[in-house]
């Protein structure tokens, strides 16, 4: 019961007992566990819809360099060392920005991805400052071994389906001084080189991925990579168990009993 207090001659004030301060913070605990969810599950769209703006941005930019340039695609990185997105010493924009100034990826805020750890893009030893999209490593070279001069040349009017050619994705790498943790990377290898980056299922089970032809979307088919110990088997993987979505010049080998292979398509 409320016990009444007379701090004045003539005027009583009223207190909450122990027990009913205790029901109401009982109270207040279960609406928080009840809300708590739906504000995560909020925030987590609120981040797709951001990286979906960003990565739409960036293949616009893409887009913008395929008509400068000819029709060819921006290459992943060049002779001098300077990648796509940013420099070779990362501390400067990239390729691309250099031929589509006008821009926010000057300043590298658009290749940011919201849901990666941006705590990890510095770290100027093993990945660009400016990271978390990876672009298709195979729209420039034919093999992730292969390097600057070896380029292989890919315009946009070989592309035979730009509706499901990727162009670029959510994508992270297992780093050195990461703790473990998959650090934002800017290149993304197909399935058959074997190799990170890999697509960063990071929204929910879900990742971004645009195309070549200019839409992008979410994705949420998954493809693990091959088992390890790293702890993130379920999140860190491929977007498609072959090389469909990653190769230009993709021939389905069922489809073609003397098909030629990958490697030969140069």
């Amino acid at each position: 019961m409320k016990q009444k207090v007379r701090l004045f001659p003539g005027v009583a004030v009223r207190r909450f007992t122990l027990v009913e301060l205790l029901v109401v913070i009982a109270i207040i605990a279960i609406l928080a566990g009840l809300l708590l969810p739906a504000l995560s599950s909020s925030r987590d769209r609120a981040r797709l819809a951001l990286c979906l703006g960003n990565i739409r941005e960036v293949t616009l930019m893409h887009l913008l360099y395929v008509d400068a340039s000819g029709g060819y695609f921006c290459p992943a990185w060049d002779a001098s060392f300077d990648s796509w997105e940013s420099s070779a010493n990362h501390r400067g924009s990239g390729i691309l920005a250099r031929v589509v100034p006008d821009s926010g990826a000057a300043k590298g805020r658009v290749f940011e991805c919201p849901a990666a750890k941006s705590s990890l893009f510095m770290n100027p030893a093993w990945t660009a400052r400016y990271a978390g999209y990876g672009m298709n490593y195979q729209l420039s070279f034919a093999r992730p071994s292969a390097s600057p001069p070896n380029f292989r040349p890919c315009r946009i009017q070989t592309v035979k389906t730009p509706s499901r050619l990727v162009l670029l994705s959510d994508a992270a790498c297992f780093l050195t001084g990461t703790d473990g943790r998959p650090a934002p990377t800017a290149f993304l290898y197909n399935p058959s080189s074997g190799r990170g980056g890999y697509a960063d299922f990071r929204h929910s089970k879900a990742c971004t991925v645009a195309f070549v032809d200019g839409h992008a979307s979410s994705w949420q088919s998954f493809t693990p990579r091959p088992a390890d110990s790293s702890g993130w088997e379920n999140r860190v993987g491929y977007l498609s168990p072959d090389d469909s979505p990653y190769d230009p010049f993709w021939r389905d080998p069922a489809a073609e009993e003397d098909g030629p292979s990958v490697e030969s398509a140069e």
